[in-house]
């Protein structure tokens, strides 16, 4: 076998490897981190996905309290369950059952990787790291937001769709998507 082609299926290889994650299809598990010279130069961070705002038909918040956060739901299967905590300025949301990887920061957790993401004050989401329950929906409490539904507490908007949950903090321009498949933050 020649030198350049020996290159060429090393560099081939390598290129299949970066692909294979966890993460949307076609993108590594964290979009922090990608080939620079795709992003504009090798200082240059990669773009983060944009998430679009959830669609769908609004409810009352006040039909989905909890007690342990503000607000929380959980989708009709009961694998995602998301949080909107107004008076603590936090948001995020867990899956119970997903097939992608951990994602990149999860193993800098001191408990436990919770299987989700959160943001405190308008920060970029984190992977969630927690030891106990987080909001009742958990526990098989709390409210089920179905499918084509949307709920909007302070400047987060969270909607439910067969494909997954999408969330977004307006002010902040911070999102995510997640589902069993695949998840997205922005």
């Amino acid at each position: 076998m020649s030198l350049r082609l020996l290159t060429v299926a090393l560099v081939a290889t390598l290129a299949l490897a970066g692909c294979s994650g966890g993460g949307s299809a076609g993108e590594s598990d964290d979009w922090r981190f990608g080939d620079a010279a795709e992003q504009g130069g090798a200082d240059a961070p990669p773009d983060p996905p944009t998430i679009e705002p959830p669609t769908g038909a609004p409810v009352d918040p006040a039909q989905f309290p909890d007690a342990y956060t503000g607000n929380a739901f959980a989708t009709p299967t009961g694998n995602i369950i998301c949080w909107i905590d107004e008076a603590a300025d936090q948001w995020g949301c867990l899956i119970k059952q997903r097939t992608y990887a951990e994602p990149a920061g999860a193993e800098d957790c001191l408990q436990s990787f919770g299987n989700g993401f959160s943001s405190v004050q308008g920060s970029a989401l984190m992977p969630l790291c927690r030891g106990g329950v987080i909001a009742a929906a958990e526990t098989g409490g709390g409210a089920v937001l179905p499918y084509g539904q949307a709920i909007t507490v302070g400047d987060v908007t969270c909607g439910s769709e067969e494909d997954g949950v999408t969330c977004l903090d307006q002010s902040s321009g911070h999102g995510l998507f997640l589902s069993r498949a695949a998840y997205a933050v922005s």
